[in-house]
């Protein structure tokens, strides 16, 4: 079999042969010198070329590969690559076409063999990636962004997304990128002489009214579909419009031309959902075929709508053909090779529009410029389907009807215009036109301004992926929260920021960059100052106690930030203490956020972070544990109470190392939280020390009170360790060992 090339595309007058042309051969291009091309700062040098440039990008997403984003290492690379592609010199922008090996700028392969290869270009060919384009207006974001996309680039299929589609999804603009096609083979095998001679017809007759320079008009992408043809076939190209002469069956054609979209049909009916999607394509192409062509071939397309499924036909004619019909567009010919009673009932659907009256029924049948013979024949089959739609409301109503559209559809010679359309839709100003142009005019003037604004902002930070514009919209977002609270219109801009904050959430794995912009403004938004206007609110009274408590609620972790720098405020600890409670209640959601203010905070900061976090429930063990360490005591002790608060087994182990192992001042602190822990992890850490001779030996004074109080909160299962400490009491040279055997055959005889 021979494939021939199709050109893809549509135009009314005439489609351009279509040709293609090889790449020239490759010639040498320079190479930067190594001091160039490594991954510091040097590699900025004093020459720089377009192959150290994409040698420093390709480390970059190796880094990118092996790291997080946010390591300084990444960030060392990205900051090399934008320094390098801005000293690129003669150029405003690096372009270059991708290969499976090769990237080939300025007609010259680069990269075979090297780190470009194996990181840019297989990755960049894998993601069907045609051509790329970086402009040096490139930001350090960017870059980042291109990076990160490309190297998670193997999940993009299961997505359903392009990585073009994928980069402007995140605000990617200075990085242009060409998706390669999918081509699409499309079999006519051996097309009959006679449609053969018709195609020769309508080449000539394009060509015939068509400017010899006349651009091309493209409906598909070029290159994307190819025919294969009989080897003895002489066609060397074959546009949309020979497609449509060399193929029968308009519901063929709409295949083929789903095909060309790559669209995936889901279900068994595949023919009928693409006659669905792409009849207004088929109706174009038929339009510009020869007029007695045009007219077989819409013959044959209105046979395979009639064939349609009874709701996918009914769909196809409410949706496309009917509105087409009304607007004068192609897809309402269709109509016209209906026979009388199926476009009787077409026509009829007209009137389950929204929009449409009865009176649009004649409008109707004068865009389908029908014969008088068969237009006569028509109208009574419309009256009868009214009437019955009616369900037969009597002879004057429907002789009404009659009336009305006999003299909507009288041709009167005198008269040259035909108004009958406008006064179908109700266009005319009476007195319920008056009524709600009014009525509009008060909903203008009754409009919450403040929220209308804020609800238009909230879009398009929705909408927007660059974090750079969502910046600008969330600073003004801020200032119509302002408005909200000096109206004290608390509970619309409690209702606001839980709209951001639940934004946030669904935007996190998508684009994580308007995610962390959405975050940092409403962090912004948690002044100190403000949030002493809020302690204000919350002493007032039990109406504020309930806002503050709500917006506080609604907040989140965004409150860490100014909370921990009021705290850290001498004059204003005492009202910050206001939201500590608050804050314990929202433990487990701020957690993460208090433990990274802990590496900059004072320590009146330290002191309450640690109590929140006895609060935020088992995972955080380990944070608070670090925290017992800490050089002021208060800390210490409070992490301490707060292990004892989580209560966990984890966090009964810290304590009992402490224990064996803290200070004097710490193991007094963890003995007293030792006995706030549940009974299974308080009895299972008491028979860890009691059974360890080295700790009784080291500190007996502490085991022997261990003793004592485990007896009096009468604790089970430490028998068989008391008994072990008994032997203890040999050991005269040592009062304090005697001590705790004593105590150990006192508690084990009770």
């Amino acid at each position: 079999m021979r494939t021939s090339r199709a050109a893809s595309s549509a135009q009314t007058k005439h489609q351009g042969p279509a040709t293609r042309t090889a790449a020239s051969p490759a010639r040498p291009i320079p190479v930067a010198p190594a001091s160039a091309t490594a991954d510091s700062s040097a590699a900025l040098g004093t020459r720089i070329t377009v192959d150290s440039v994409l040698k420093l990008l390709a480390r970059a997403i190796r880094q990118f590969h092996t790291y997080p984003a946010t390591s300084p290492i990444c960030i060392e690379a990205i900051t090399v690559c934008h320094d390098a592609l801005k000293a690129l010199p003669h150029r405003d922008r690096l372009s270059f076409r991708i290969t499976p090996h090769d990237l080939i700028v300025d007609e010259t392969t680069i990269g075979a063999g090297t780190v470009i290869e194996h990181e840019l270009t297989r990755r960049l060919f894998r993601a069907r990636i045609a051509n790329l384009a970086i402009d040096r207006t490139v930001t350090p974001r960017d870059l980042s962004r291109f990076c990160i996309d490309l190297v998670a680039a193997d999940d993009l299929e299961r997505e359903g997304l392009t990585f073009a589609e994928r980069l402007i999804e995140h605000g990617v603009s200075a990085i242009t990128v060409g998706m390669a096609h999918r081509p699409a083979v499309l079999d006519l095998g051996n097309p009959a002489p006679a449609r053969q001679d018709v195609l020769a017809h309508e080449r000539r007759r394009r060509q015939a009214f068509t400017q010899k320079d006349a651009r091309v008009s493209y409906l598909y992408p070029p290159d994307k579909g190819w025919v294969r043809l009989d080897p003895g076939q002489s066609l060397e190209s074959v546009s949309l419009v020979d497609l449509v002469v060399l193929v029968e069956d308009p519901t063929d054609i709409a295949s083929m031309l789903l095909r060309l979209t790559d669209d995936e049909i889901p279900g068994v009916d595949t023919r009928q959902t693409a006659l669905e999607r792409k009849f207004s394509d088929v109706t174009l192409l038929f339009s510009a075929l020869d007029p007695r062509l045009a007219q077989v071939m819409f013959g044959r397309l209105a046979r395979a709508v009639l064939k349609l499924d009874p709701d996918r036909r009914n769909n196809l004619l409410q949706r496309t053909v009917l509105p087409g019909l009304l607007d004068g567009r192609d897809e309402g010919k269709v109509l016209r090779d209906f026979p009388d009673m199926d476009l009787a009932e077409s026509i009829c659907l007209l009137l389950d529009l929204e929009t449409a009256a009865p009176e649009v029924l004649s409008a109707a049948l004068n865009r389908l410029d029908l014969t008088p013979d068969r237009r006569a024949a028509i109208e009574p089959l419309i009256d009868e389907r009214l009437r019955a739609q009616r369900g037969g409301e009597g002879p004057d109503r429907s002789s009404g009807i009659d009336r009305h559209a006999q003299g909507l559809i009288r041709v009167d010679a005198k008269r040259g215009t035909d108004f009958s359309e406008f006064a179908a839709f109700d266009l005319s100003v009476d007195e319920q036109s008056i009524a709600v142009v009014t009525a509009v005019r008060l909903g203008i003037l009754e409009t919450d301004a403040l929220a209308t604004q804020l609800r238009t902002v909230s879009q398009l930070v929705r909408l927007e992926p660059n974090p750079t514009l969502v910046d600008a919209f969330l600073r003004r977002a801020l200032e119509l929260m302002l408005g909200l609270e000096q109206a004290a219109r608390w509970h619309d801009l409690i209702a606001e920021i839980k709209g951001y904050t639940a934004l946030a959430d669904e935007l996190r794995e998508r684009r994580p960059d308007v995610a962390e912009a959405i975050g940092k403004a409403l962090s912004d938004f948690c002044t100190p100052s403000r949030l002493l206007a809020l302690a204000d609110l919350h002493d007032r009274d039990h109406k504020g106690r309930a806002i503050v408590e709500d917006l506080t609620r609604a907040l989140g972790e965004s409150l860490v930030p100014g909370f921990v720098a009021l705290i850290d405020r001498a004059a204003h600890q005492v009202k910050a203490r206001a939201f500590i409670p608050l804050m314990c209640e929202l433990a487990p959601t701020v957690a993460e956020a208090l433990l990274v203010e802990l590496d900059s905070c004072g320590v009146a900061a330290a002191r309450v972070i640690v109590r929140v976090l006895g609060h935020a429930g088992t995972g955080h063990e380990t944070a608070v544990a670090r925290l017992v360490q800490h050089t002021d005591a208060q800390v210490a002790r409070e992490a301490l109470r707060a292990l004892a608060r989580l209560g966990t087994s984890t966090a009964a182990i810290h304590v009992a190392r402490q224990l064996r192992e803290g200070s004097e001042d710490r193991r007094a602190a963890a003995e007293e939280a030792l006995w706030h822990f549940p009974p299974a992890p308080m009895a299972t850490q008491l028979r860890e020390l009691l059974r360890s001779r080295e700790f009784v030996f080291k500190h007996p004074q502490l085991a022997g009170r261990l003793i004592e109080r485990a007896g009096q909160a009468r604790i089970q299962g430490l028998a068989d360790v008391l008994k072990s400490l008994e032997s203890l009491r040999f050991r005269f040279w040592k009062p304090s060992l005697v001590q705790v055997a004593l105590k150990a055959r006192e508690v084990r005889a009770k």
